[in-house]
């Protein structure tokens, strides 16, 4: 049985305790998200996902590195974090996302909260103040069974916001234990309010804000590229634990005669059967015409096989199946121009292989099982416009 106390983990960075570089970047951060699992023997990992101002890329790596630690019950049992990977990422002109995993032990059952701090937001943003912000998430653990309650990749949201035009995106989290996720859109420390007609599904994690409403979004940063409007909220398992996500919207004029656009990727549904092989070619456009990179950002599903491939001459995917769980997955492929990024999400619900029945149908009855069957597999959608 959890413990009814909770247990905080504290991965504290105060601009006193760090080196000179991370002081002089203090007021760069954009946004992020700490992402929590635990194994059966009780260790933790935590990936952090955050965004700084792309002039600040030196010194945002110790975030976490060397400061972090842990107050199990209240305190006085102090465990330091041990990085164990780091990756900055600078394919986007407007912001760069460094991507860091930490490790530590917990010792027992317990809710644990880990909490990552610092001092301060990027400035110039229409609802947020540049002060002390944080991110937040929550880890449950019975003392005996694994657990990665969500799956959840941050980059993958899409910031570009082209004003008088519908946008709507997903957080695209899955569970990764079974249970069932909500979404809500709390404030996070120093975000004054949500922007107005902003909405998160609270069932499904999709974003949307209305045209009217993107219309109304003339506000520009012009001292911080791309760092217009903050948003913030929660993603809850039903077990308890929890991620914070926190980050910003750049609107823009959709106009690409005089203005860059990001490219648009088109999202694919696929619903398949375990040992299916899976095959297509991701579908982008850049609004200015301009050539496009590609790269698989990430891949989110329990019990894969590690067999999805994809490649970037051809925006073609492949994954056989066969030997994969049954459930659903997210494949996150990014396409870039020379200063923006879109993310497009292939989605595959994978579900049990049947058993085909003993009678044979008639001619005319294939067809329509056929036509049938077509209705439940591969179908595409607009990930950012309406």
């Amino acid at each position: 049985m959890l413990n009814s106390k909770r247990n905080i983990l504290a991965a504290s960075v105060l601009a006193a305790t760090l080196g000179a570089s991370t002081v002089a970047n203090a007021s760069h951060f954009r946004g992020g998200a700490l992402v929590a699992s635990v194994d059966a023997s009780g260790v933790v990992t935590v990936q952090s996902t955050s965004f700084w101002r792309p002039t600040a890329v030196s010194g945002t790596h110790n975030t976490l590195n060397g400061e972090g630690s842990i107050t199990l019950n209240g305190g006085g049992n102090w465990t330091d974090w041990t990085q164990t990977s780091e990756l900055t990422d600078v394919s986007d002109s407007r912001f760069t996302i460094t991507t860091e995993t930490y490790t530590t032990t917990v010792n027992g059952a317990g809710s644990y909260d880990i909490r990552w701090s610092s001092c301060c937001r990027v400035g110039g943003i229409n609802n947020a103040s540049q002060s002390h912000e944080n991110l937040d998430s929550t880890i449950v653990w019975d003392g005996t069974t694994a657990n990665t309650p969500i799956l959840f990749d941050f980059s993958v949201i899409n910031p570009e916001v082209e004003r008088g035009e519908a946008y709507t995106d997903s957080l695209g989290a899955l569970s990764g234990n079974g249970g069932t996720l909500s979404y809500n859109q709390d404030l996070n420390l120093n975000i004054n309010s949500q922007i107005p007609g902003f909405v998160v599904d609270p069932a499904t994690g999709a974003l949307t804000i209305s045209a009217a409403d993107t219309a109304a979004m003339v506000y520009d940063n012009g001292g911080n590229d791309g760092a217009d409007y903050a948003f913030s909220g929660n993603i809850v398992s039903s077990d308890g634990s929890s991620v914070e996500f926190d980050w910003l919207f750049d609107a823009v004029v959709a106009d690409p005669t005089n203005n860059n656009l990001a490219p648009e990727v088109t999202d694919i549904v696929i619903n398949a059967m375990v040992g299916d092989v899976l095959g297509d070619t991701v579908i982008g456009t850049d609004p200015n015409g301009d050539p496009l990179t590609w790269d698989l950002l990430s891949f989110l599903g329990t019990g894969d096989n590690g067999l999805f491939s994809f490649d970037p001459a051809t925006n073609s995917f492949t994954w056989d199946t066969a030997g994969s769980a049954v459930g659903p997955y997210i494949a996150n492929i990014r396409a870039c121009d020379a200063q923006a990024c879109d993310v497009g999400s292939i989605t595959i619900n994978l579900s049990e292989l049947t058993t085909p029945p003993t009678n044979v149908p008639e001619p005319a009855t294939l067809g329509l099982l056929g036509l049938s069957l077509a209705g439940l597999g591969w179908a595409r959608r607009r990930s950012q416009k309406a």
